[in-house]
């Protein structure tokens, strides 16, 4: 199972970069509007509403991932994910930052996404989440999401309250309906997608 996993992610990757090379300027600016709305008409279906207190958590997008700034940008404060400490070490241990629009980003590892700058906090932070946006290469109907292979949001994931949804963001061709993907007993499956052209709710909550 590994093995598939691994040429699937490998398959991605290949068409994402095709994509990002061939793209304007335009059409990024496109996307990243058209994801903040869908991210909000996703927000109306489960009925939540991020808050200082019940924050969204969110993931900052490496290059040739979705553009979420424009969801980022709607939020004040938002739960970050600190995947590495100064020296650029990965952390052991799912940590979270709540982070402000006037908080510094940083990026100690390059293999990893920008994180903020604000005080860490523990995995237990995303306990008061309202709803978890997070990143992957591909979801199924069933809410089987395939991540990048580090396992970081499969354990995170099991901090968060039973009732808070789980988005993921990926590209239209990343959705892949009734094509299940490959699922293990520890995945945690998603509530919903949302893509540049649309957000699909999965299953029932």
């Amino acid at each position: 199972m590994t093995m598939h996993k691994n040429s699937l992610r490998a398959e991605i990757r290949a068409r994402r970069s095709q994509y990002w090379d061939s793209r304007g300027h335009g059409e990024g600016r496109a996307e990243r509007d058209a994801l903040a709305a869908h991210f909000r008409q996703a927000l109306d279906v489960f009925g939540v509403t991020p808050s200082s207190e019940h924050p969204l958590a969110a993931f900052y997008p490496m290059e040739k991932e979705p553009d979420i700034s424009g969801i980022l940008a709607s939020f004040d404060p938002v739960l970050l994910p600190v995947l590495a400490r100064e020296d650029g070490t990965l952390l052991r241990k799912p940590r979270w930052a709540l982070h402000s629009r006037g908080d510094e980003l940083t990026r100690p590892n390059p293999r990893f996404p920008a994180q903020s700058c604000a005080p860490i906090r523990g995995i237990e932070a995303l306990e008061a989440a309202s709803v978890v946006l997070i990143a992957g290469l591909a979801v199924d109907e069933a809410g089987t999401r395939l991540g990048q292979g580090g396992g970081w949001y499969d354990r995170a994931l099991l901090y968060k309250d039973a009732s808070t949804p789980v988005i993921a963001c990926i590209f239209d061709w990343e959705y892949r309906g009734k094509e299940l993907l490959p699922h293990e007993d520890h995945d945690i499956p998603v509530d919903g997608v949302i893509t540049p052209s649309r957000f699909i709710k999965l299953g029932i909550k």
